[in-house]
């Protein structure tokens, strides 16, 4: 496999375990696709999984859309536009 199949590759799954989580709503995904630790980025939550399977059924009216993706190495970089990220109820 070469270093453009493996780019390939990895924006693939990086798109499809933020599709599946973030536009389906789809709590697995956490378990398919990501690890603890997790760091949140996002100053309005902590780190953790957990948060993120009790924030993300409550996103009403969120959407996540891939504005740019690019791959380096095992690194993948991803651009969205996202809506309606707000503060989460608790």
């Amino acid at each position: 496999m070469t270093d453009n199949d493996q780019a390939r590759r990895n924006i693939d799954i990086v798109t499809t375990a933020m599709r599946e989580l973030f536009v389906e709503k789809d709590l697995t995904a956490l378990d398919r696709y990501w690890a603890e630790p997790y760091v949140q980025h996002s100053p309005q939550l902590p780190d953790g999984l957990d948060t993120l399977r009790a924030a993300v059924p409550g996103l009403e009216g969120f959407s996540w859309e891939p504005q740019r993706v690019a791959a380096q190495g095992d690194l993948v970089f991803t651009h969205s536009l996202v809506h309606g990220w707000g503060p989460v109820p608790r």
